[in-house]
Formats: structure tokens, C-alpha cells, sequence
């Protein structure tokens, strides 16, 4: 075997190695997070025949424009409807959408997601690390946990999982509302049922 061969064989391996230790590294470096994921969050009755769903990404500032119109529905109808919230990040043009998503779901893990959704769009797009921690201790949860759930990225099948079905939906932007299955052409008329 030539020398250059042997000399080639020995990087292969060292590069191997190390990127193997490097991904050890990483995942040693990843908090447990033992928390039992909450229920899906509902606003309304959850039992009602009639379903309004909200696919948004909360870096979004139409989406934030739409919250009034939201909330207008969920305050009219009530318990007439079960009104959910879906996360469709808009990662291509939203950096820090999908983290933010994350981080309600593990608020939604502490029974806080609806409190925790009001202050994401109230403080739009201010999303670092430290800001959500600070945003979850602000809400009174517990830290440690909240930060071991996002850092271990616990919910991200969550959020993927809503992802994938705005995809099965055709949904192209957001904010996109169904009612029944049955895509709202305009969100600014959805009170009036238009």
C-alpha cells in the first residue's frame, strides 16, 4: 500500500471519529426533559360542532394583525365553537418562528400555551433564548423545565406535525383559518361569518 493511501485511510478515520465525538458532545449537552406533553390546546368548547382553526407563525405580523379578529370570535361564539391554534412557522422568511413555536408548546406543557401565545405576539419578533425564558418566568413557569423542554426541543413533533398538515391543506400563508375544514378566503371577515 502507498504512503499517500495509508496517510489518506488516517484523515478518513480521524475526521469519522471526530465528527462522531462532536455529535456526542452535542447530545451530552442536551437537558433531559421528562414532561408530559399537555393537551391541545382549545379555546371555546372543545366538544363543539363547529371548528375554527388558526394556522400562524408568530413572527408574522399579519398574524399578529389578526389576533383582534380572533379574539372578537372566541369572545362572540364562546362555547358554540372549538377554536385551536396550529403552528405553520414560516421558517424561509420567519428565522425565529419555529424556536418561538417550540417554546409554546412547552408552555402548553405547563398549562400556560394561551398565556404564553398573548405574550409572543404582544412582544413580536423579540424571540432570542433569553427572551423566552424570560417570557416563561414572567408567566410564573417553572425555568428549569421550560428551558430544558426547549433546549432539548421536547415539542418539536408538535409544531412539525402542524406543519405538515397546513402542507396537506395547501396552506401558503398565514394567517390561514379554516371553520369546518372549509379555508376562510378573508380573515377580516371571519366575525361576520362572511
Amino acid at each position: 500500500m502507498k504512503k499517500s493511501a495509508i496517510v489518506g485511510w488516517i484523515i478518513s478515520i480521524v475526521v469519522v471519529v471526530g465528527i462522531g465525538w462532536l455529535i456526542w458532545q452535542q447530545q451530552a449537552n442536551i437537558p433531559d426533559y421528562n414532561g408530559m406533553a399537555g393537551p391541545r390546546p382549545v379555546k371555546g368548547n372543545a366538544a363543539a360542532t363547529i371548528v375554527v382553526e388558526e394556522f400562524s407563525d408568530f413572527q408574522c405580523p399579519a398574524c399578529k394583525s389578526a389576533q383582534p379578529t380572533a379574539e372578537d370570535v372566541i369572545n362572540t361564539f364562546g362555547d358554540k365553537i372549538a377554536f385551536y391554534y396550529k403552528h405553520f412557522p414560516l421558517t424561509a422568511i420567519h428565522p425565529f418562528a419555529f424556536r418561538a413555536a417550540l417554546a409554546a408548546e412547552c408552555a402548553n406543557d405547563q398549562g400556560k400555551f394561551w398565556e404564553y401565545h398573548d405574550v409572543l405576539f404582544q412582544n413580536q419578533p423579540n424571540f432570542s433564548e433569553d427572551e423566552l425564558v424570560r417570557y416563561a418566568g414572567d408567566l410564573g413557569l417553572d425555568g428549569t423545565s421550560f428551558s430544558a423542554c426547549v433546549e432539548s426541543r421536547a415539542r418539536q413533533d408538535v409544531v412539525r406535525a402542524d406543519m405538515r398538515e397546513g402542507d396537506n391543506r395547501n396552506i401558503s400563508g398565514t394567517p390561514t383559518f379554516f371553520v369546518n375544514g372549509e379555508a376562510v378566503a378573508d380573515w377580516t371577515q371571519l366575525k361576520s361569518g362572511s
